[in-house]
């Protein structure tokens, strides 16, 4: 197959989002002053321009992005699809150490945030760098987000993005995974989303709830 062919294959095979023209047009007039061979030149202009164009649409599309992050990092949190996961979850586990916050702060390194409207949590655990916070089927950790991830999650169906908070959202059962590789468990409904630094697993089974939860959450 020649590269007339090869480059026709690309363009049939390959699924576009939507892209701004304006966006369109900018990327066409740099690749128009690339300097090539003139015999090349309309071959990698048309390569160029389809190859700049769909990662730009990448880029900007989130639908797009939570498809690229389900094998990317979010913060703290590695996602790695590996097929079908759990199909239940236990309820989401409660907090049992009784840590004041403040010194949960002074063993964290960090100051936690809460989430406004559910006021002081009835369970805190912390360690350094990792604040868990439990109430009443909600349970929030928050940790630094490091250049090592503090967790895999594995085994789930495709990722939501979530714009109100620039986060994720794992809708189904997934197993929790250390980054050593010990299942800590299976994990049911979760957002994660990162702030300076800090990431943040808010698990609770209701998606509309995290998210509000979430956007409150200073």
């Amino acid at each position: 197959m020649n590269l007339d062919d090869e480059l026709r294959a690309l363009g049939r095979s390959a699924v576009v989002p939507p892209v701004d023209p304006e966006l369109t047009a900018a990327v066409l007039t740099r690749v128009a002053a690339v300097p090539v061979r003139r015999r090349l030149r309309d071959r990698w202009r048309a390569f160029l321009a389809g190859l700049c164009v769909l990662l730009a649409g990448l880029a900007l599309t989130p639908p797009v992005r939570a498809t690229v992050a389900e094998w990317l990092r979010i913060g703290g949190v590695e996602a790695h699809p590996v097929g079908t996961g759990p199909s239940t979850a236990p309820p989401v586990p409660g907090v049992p150490g009784r840590m004041s916050l403040e010194e949960a702060a002074r063993v964290a390194g960090f100051t936690p945030a809460l989430p406004r409207e559910l006021g002081t949590p009835k369970g805190v655990e912390a360690s350094p760098g990792f604040v868990a916070l439990g109430w009443d089927g909600v349970r929030l950790e928050q940790f630094r987000s490091t250049v090592d991830p503090v967790y895999w999650k594995k085994n789930y169906t495709a990722l939501e993005y979530v714009p109100a908070v620039e986060g994720y959202w794992f809708g189904t059962p997934h197993e929790l995974v250390l980054v050593d590789k010990r299942i800590v468990r299976i994990a049911g409904p979760t957002l994660v989303w990162e702030r300076s630094g800090v990431t943040y697993r808010l698990e609770t089974a209701d998606k509309a709830d995290a998210i509000r939860l979430a956007a409150g959450t200073s």
